[in-house]
């Protein structure tokens, strides 16, 4: 009987485990607004804090289903980027920092990205700033996302997040990338996509053995 009452809560525990996994699903679309909203200063890739963006979040996996748009968020963009390389037409170059999106309307943090190294990658004129949990990509989630998801839920891998630059302007007209390497200053617009598995917290299921203890214990007497 013991045993029985055993496999009844870790029962209880991988199950929950199992159904609560799910992702969520993160994305803006380029503003517009006749501006271009991203800039590379000195090395600093940076977003125009001014300028709104509707922020996408697709919770339809999750175990209360929703999708919501923060329709005046922000976005703030502290991104280094180093040198750039170019081998068989594909140009690379490291990046680093975080982003954070924060709702205009509380003032809220929706939800933060930080790299350790992520990749500038330019294909002939397609552009883009990638990162991911397997070179150290974690999100991060605020007040205002956690607010929408049921309680005790945490980001997990895997982890993505994709920048799309379009309509680069390179400053003085030259080429983006200039000797050595160096990505010259330029501004452009943006589009965002990301994703992020979301599990219970251990302390969640932990709560979810004890009650499968429980039940089994009150089936026993």
């Amino acid at each position: 009987m013991k045993n029985l009452v055993k496999l009844t809560a870790a029962a209880a525990v991988f199950a929950l485990a199992g159904a609560a996994q799910a992702d969520l699903a993160f994305s803006f679309a380029d503003p517009g607004l006749g501006i271009r909203p991203v800039t590379n200063a000195g090395g600093l890739i940076s977003y125009n804090m001014a300028v709104p963006i509707s922020f996408i979040v697709d919770g339809t996996s999750e175990p209360n289903s929703f999708q919501y748009t923060f329709t005046n968020a922000r976005l703030e963009l502290n991104l280094s980027i180093g040198l750039a390389s170019t081998n068989f037409g594909v140009t690379t170059a490291n990046v680093a920092g975080y982003f954070i999106v924060t709702d205009a309307v509380t003032n809220q943090i929706i939800v933060r990205g930080d790299s350790q190294t992520g990749s500038f990658v330019r294909i002939g004129g397609a552009n883009s700033i990638l990162f991911s949990d397997q070179t150290g990509f974690a999100y991060t989630f605020g007040t205002a996302l956690t607010s929408l998801l049921n309680p005790g839920r945490n980001a997990a891998n895997p982890q993505e997040a994709a920048f799309t630059l379009t309509n680069i302007l390179v400053a003085g007209g030259g080429p983006l990338i200039g000797p050595g390497g160096v990505v010259n200053n330029f501004s452009a617009n943006s589009s965002f996509t990301g994703n992020t598995a979301v599990v219970p917290s251990s302390g969640s299921l932990a709560l979810a053995g004890l009650a499968g203890l429980m039940v089994a214990r009150r089936r026993r007497a």
